[in-house]
């Protein structure tokens, strides 16, 4: 097979985050020829998200040796890109959807928010809830007529990984915690400071800088965080109290999201961490135990994004397709 026959045509699908941009490129059965992580694709978290994601994309075309004029289609998920109807952002659609249009590529391109390619990805498909909660979050109901509603538009809003720090810091430095938490000196020491009134400190002393550093910085603990979350009971009433409030943006969209029991897929950092899941899978069941189902992605983002792509290249995804993204199948192409 050269580079010049028709089976050397691939897709891209990219899932722009706040933290990372992740790119794929995939052929026309669903095997990953190429893959490439860069820096985060947010416009509203990063400011060099235009660099991260072409950047990010050529990566993954050169270290497959691959023709971007080859490319046939590409589907990227960019958070902070505003859905219809969506009161959480102020983004701009058009910006955001030129971060993709990296030299070379010539092919058609869908520029979508990345929950959509997370519920793509998680649910391949299917109506029902995915939970996306990393460095940004949403909760995003899609039914069987593909109409998409998010927790958003309820007014709801629960939290990412930099909230559930907030939350943290705040009980730290209103003593609201034992002196004795295995929480507390790791907190401290993340923030660089000896004692709670050092870290009162720091964080008013933190008001001039740039905010997307803030929230990298705050981010960036939660890992210890939901490490912690059997062991600490400060990072127990943190995840407890984001686990609440997330519950509470799948209980308001499960009359939107299509039969019951919706299936519930959670994505992200915050979101896939065990300490986390369990805390919501056991409120969903306490509240509505026959409505309601947590239930494993099948696909990751990337993966939802390559659908689309695939889709958009006149492809038919069907459940062997969706094995080899997913890496349980082989190719379908010789070799």
């Amino acid at each position: 097979m050269t580079p010049t026959t028709p089976q050397h045509e691939f897709v891209i699908g990219i899932d722009g985050g706040g933290t990372h941009t992740r790119v794929g490129c995939f052929a026309l059965d669903g095997t990953r020829l190429a893959a490439a992580v860069g820096g985060g694709g947010n416009p509203s978290h990063n400011d060099d998200a235009l660099e991260n994601i072409r950047g990010t994309i050529a990566q993954a075309i050169d270290s497959g040796g691959l023709d971007p004029s080859d490319a046939v289609a590409l589907a990227a998920g960019i958070a902070g890109f505003e859905r219809t109807c969506s009161n959480q952002s102020d983004g701009d659609n058009d910006r955001t959807a030129a971060l993709v249009d990296a030299p070379g590529l010539t092919c058609p391109k869908i520029v979508v928010n990345d929950a959509v390619i997370a519920h793509r990805g998680a649910l391949s498909g299917r109506p029902g809830i995915v939970v996306v909660a990393g460095t940004g979050s949403m909760i995003l109901a899609i039914d069987e007529e593909g109409v998409e509603t998010e927790s958003g538009q309820l007014e709801h809003y629960a939290g990412a990984a930099r909230h559930l720090v907030y939350d943290v810091v705040q009980q730290i430095l209103m003593n609201d915690c034992s002196p004795t938490d295995p929480l507390v000196p790791a907190a401290l020491e993340h923030f660089g400071v000896a004692d709670a009134p050092a870290l009162h400190a720091a964080v008013l002393a933190r008001s001039t800088t740039h905010r997307n550093t803030i929230k990298r910085s705050y981010g960036d603990f939660a890992p210890q965080v939901t490490a912690m979350g059997e062991q600490s009971a400060l990072a127990d009433r943190a995840l407890t109290d984001l686990a609440a409030r997330t519950a509470r943006g799948v209980r308001l969209l499960a009359p939107v999201a299509g039969p019951r029991p919706v299936p519930v897929a959670c994505t992200g950092s915050l979101a896939d961490a065990p300490s986390f899941r369990d805390r919501l899978d056991r409120m969903l069941v306490e509240a509505e135990p026959s409505a309601l189902d947590l239930v494993p992605s099948q696909l990751d983002p990337l993966g939802g994004a390559a659908i689309l792509a695939l889709e958009a290249a006149g492809v038919e995804v069907d459940e062997a397709m969706i094995g080899r993204l997913a890496g349980r199948i082989p190719s379908a192409i010789p070799a």
